[in-house]
């Protein structure tokens, strides 16, 4: 199946519009997240929703993504682990598709800590910046996977998600094989 037909291509179809715009939406009215979610089931995607919100800390998080999407028993339960397996072991139907909802998403933002290492960004934002990544890569495949993310806060913003950026082909991706 190819990602989306000629005649899918268009601003009235909501799942053209996610993926278009990179693959995760943010909603704050629980009745405008229900109606799309409506009519993204009645096209034939698969829904799996989280209550991020009753998430306090990563573990939590990592526990229920794991029971819910079917991870491996060797899901280490941290990002790196989570980029693998979203990827690699997530089942996205070749018909339809895949969303993952996760509602209260404000609330699980402001529970977990940032993360120093990365400049900052808060862990709920790398989480996303993963999850867009995965986006991308089952795109690859023909495949269909949406992120919502509902919020209570209507201010809530996370920008940059998965962004792209030119990296050395593989023979010169080491330094030695520039000659530095």
């Amino acid at each position: 199946m190819t990602v989306l037909s000629a005649n899918e291509v268009n601003d009235q179809q909501l799942d053209w519009t996610i993926l278009r715009d990179g693959g995760v939406a943010l909603y704050c009215k629980p009745e405008i997240l229900t109606q799309d979610l409506n009519w993204l089931e009645s096209k034939g995607y698969g829904i799996v929703s989280f209550e991020a919100g009753e998430w306090s800390c990563e573990e939590q998080m990592h526990l229920e993504l794991k029971s819910a999407l079917s991870f491996p028993d060797y899901y280490g339960r941290n990002l790196d682990a989570l980029n693998e397996c979203i990827c690699e072991d997530l089942v996205v139907p070749d018909e339809g598709g895949l969303v993952l909802v996760f509602r209260s998403y404000d609330r699980f933002a402001s529970a977990v800590q940032l993360d120093i290492r990365a400049g900052g960004r808060s862990f709920a934002e790398i989480v996303l910046h993963v999850l867009a990544h995965a986006v991308r890569f089952h795109m690859l495949f023909g495949r269909r996977l949406l992120i919502i993310v509902q919020s209570g806060n209507p201010r809530i913003r996370f920008d940059n998600l998965a962004p792209v950026f030119a990296d050395w082909n593989p023979r010169e991706w080491f330094d030695k094989n520039r000659d530095l």
